[in-house]
C-alpha cells in the first residue's frame, strides 16, 4: 500500500537561530549577535529579545511583555520592563548602529530593522488621530 505525499501532515522545521535584519539569535548556544558584534545577554534579556524577534515589527504593549516574558498574571505598577529594556536597547542598538527596538510613547515598544516603520504602525496612527487638532480662537 502506497500513502500519498499530499496526505502526510506537514511539518516545519524546528527554528534554531532568529533573525531581525542585521539581528540575530541562536536559540540553541543562547548567543545575540548584531553584524559581527556579538552581545552579552543575561536570562531575561535573552527571553526579550527572543519574544520581540518572534514579532518584529509588531507593537508589543507593556502589559503583554509582562505577561508573556515576565508570566505575571497581573500587571503591577513598575518600572521593570522600561529597565530591561533599556539595557537591551544599549546592548542591541551600538553607537554606530541604526535604531532597531523603539518606545512608541503611551503603547509600548516595537523591534523593527525598518527605520521608518514605527511611524506607520496602527497604534501611532491611533495616537495622531486622537491628538487635538489647532483651534482659531477667533471662531468661537
Amino acid at each position: 500500500m502506497e500513502i500519498d505525499p499530499s496526505a502526510r501532515p506537514s511539518v516545519e522545521p524546528h527554528v534554531t537561530v532568529l533573525r531581525v535584519g542585521s539581528l540575530e539569535l541562536d536559540l540553541i548556544d543562547r548567543t545575540a549577535k548584531r553584524g559581527n558584534r556579538q552581545i552579552d545577554l543575561r536570562p531575561r534579556e535573552f527571553q526579550l529579545l527572543k519574544y520581540m524577534m518572534q514579532r518584529s515589527d509588531q507593537l508589543l504593549t507593556r502589559a503583554a511583555l509582562i505577561k508573556d516574558v515576565w508570566h505575571y498574571k497581573f500587571v503591577p505598577k513598575t518600572n521593570r520592563i522600561d529597565v530591561h529594556m533599556g539595557r537591551l536597547r544599549r546592548k542591541v542598538d551600538g553607537s554606530n548602529d541604526d535604531p532597531m527596538i523603539r518606545n512608541v510613547r503611551g503603547e509600548g515598544f516595537v523591534l523593527s530593522a525598518t527605520p521608518a516603520l514605527s511611524k506607520t504602525l496602527p497604534g501611532l496612527r491611533r495616537l495622531k488621530q486622537r491628538a487635538p487638532t489647532p483651534t482659531n480662537s477667533n471662531n468661537v
